[in-house]
């Protein structure tokens, strides 16, 4: 009888350098569903008495930008067209991201949009929201008997 030294084996040993050869698309692959779609990136930054958010929007259009505020959700939606001119071109690689977005961030409690102010300059939109102010403790004397 032979005695045989059994080895362990991954099943999928054959496919862990697949991936390797694609190295010059950074391995970055379209998920299906996903085409036109994109989250712009966001800074949110706490100064002395407000809150700052700041999204990257390049390419939107102001007239394609929409802020609203509905029961504390603040909410940025807008549409970023496609720039693609010729449909017929074999590209390598395409990072530009395009579509439509939508972005919510919960605002503390008490903010109306009367207190929030928005700018959009090149691109940035600048969103200021006020910090809510904030009750101090009312003191009680207890008189003791």
């Amino acid at each position: 009888m032979a005695i045989t030294l059994w080895k362990k084996r991954d099943p999928f040993e054959g496919l862990t350098g697949f991936f390797d050869d694609f190295d010059w698309f950074d391995n970055t692959f379209s998920i299906p569903g996903t085409e036109g779609v994109w989250n712009p990136s966001v800074d949110i930054e706490h100064l002395e008495g407000t809150y700052r958010l700041i999204a990257d929007l390049p390419g939107v259009k102001k007239e394609d930008l929409h802020v609203e505020l509905h029961d504390g959700l603040l909410t940025l939606k807008g549409v970023k067209e496609a720039n693609h001119q010729e449909k017929n071109k074999n590209y390598h690689m395409t990072e530009r991201s395009w579509g439509c977005f939508e972005r919510s961030f919960r605002v503390p409690k008490g903010i109306t949009e009367k207190e929030i102010t928005a700018s959009f300059h090149d691109g940035v939109l600048e969103i200021t929201i006020p910090t809510p102010k904030t009750e101090k403790p009312k003191e009680i004397d207890i008189k003791i008997d």
